[in-house]
């Protein structure tokens, strides 16, 4: 491979990638993507000295390194990440990246979501949404993104079932967006505007929303968007008048439509408990299987054969 400049478009970005002098055991690509709706997820390992400037796009693209090193820089700050190092691209900067060998497990999430989780924490416009700078901010958060994403890649990122489900694909996306907030500095003020008023019709109205929409991924923006309110006032609206939270209350709709599928379901067919519960968005059968025994008193296998 020549030095050079090389213009390059991937799922990931779209790049001017400069290729520097080949490495003895030649520059190689290995790569395996997962889809999660509109988020990229990619296991990666490229060896060869490889440079690029980044464009701007408004997503975000986190890396976990997993072998080899890579340095950004934008104007003065540069930051150096080695194996098991977290970084975020900055979305909205242009930065140089430099790396010899890299092993990485990417992921890129796309603005929309971002700016959706950032209204459901602050209550304010997620338009205003910036990241601003590329490191974690402490070492126990870096670690802590690594954690989320060996909780994912052991579930759903391992089974294209789960993968390809809207419901369970959409709860790992909204994790992944806000652990990407939590992680990384942005721009979010720590005080929310006034979040609207906690009626009793706000709940019925919220209430009503997440029965019609109880087979996909509702996010508590698009609950407080339904109900005519900020998220911050739905939240306290159910604890108001329900001891409850929207996410608690939509998971109780999830588990009362499961219960509904097992009572309906003939075991002679060979349906079984987890096709039942995966359809719902419960994927750990036994944390499934505690939360219906508490509320209706038998095992769903009990429900199952009779």
């Amino acid at each position: 491979m020549t030095a050079g400049t090389r213009r390059t478009r991937s799922a990931f970005a779209d790049l001017d990638l400069r290729f520097g002098a080949e490495n003895p055991d030649g520059a190689g690509l290995r790569s395996a993507a997962t889809r999660l709706g509109d988020t990229g997820v990619l296991r990666l390992h490229y060896s060869g000295r490889t440079q690029l400037r980044t464009t701007p796009s408004g997503d975000v693209y986190i890396s976990h390194l997993t072998a080899g090193e890579i340095t950004l820089a934008s104007g003065k700050d540069e930051y150096r990440a080695g194996a098991g190092e977290v970084l975020l691209v900055l979305p909205d900067d242009s930065q140089d990246v430099d790396w010899q060998v890299m092993g990485a497990f990417a992921v890129r999430l796309p603005r929309a979501l971002l700016e959706e989780a950032a209204q459901a924490r602050t209550g304010l416009d997620g338009g205003d949404l910036r990241f601003t700078g590329s490191r974690p901010l402490s070492p126990e958060l870096g670690r802590h993104w690594t954690q989320t994403i060996n909780y994912l890649g052991a579930g759903v990122l391992a089974d294209p079932a789960l993968a390809a489900n809207p419901l369970i694909a959409g709860n790992a996306q909204h994790l992944l967006a806000a652990t990407a907030l939590a992680v990384f500095p942005t721009s979010l003020p720590g005080a929310p505007r006034s979040a609207g008023t906690a009626t009793s019709q706000v709940v019925r109205r919220a209430m009503a929303y997440i029965d019609d929409n109880a087979d996909r991924a509702v996010t508590i923006t698009e609950m407080a968007a339904a109900a005519g309110v900020q998220p911050r006032a739905l939240q306290l609206a159910f604890r108001r008048h329900r001891d409850t939270t929207p996410t608690r209350y939509a998971r109780t709709v999830r588990l009362e439509r499961a219960h509904r599928d097992l009572r309906a379901a003939d075991p002679t067919t060979g349906i079984t408990i987890a096709t039942i519960a995966t359809r719902w968005g419960f994927t750990h059968l036994g944390r499934f299987s505690t939360d219906y025994r508490a509320a209706y008193g038998v095992s769903p296998s009990h429900t199952l054969r009779t």
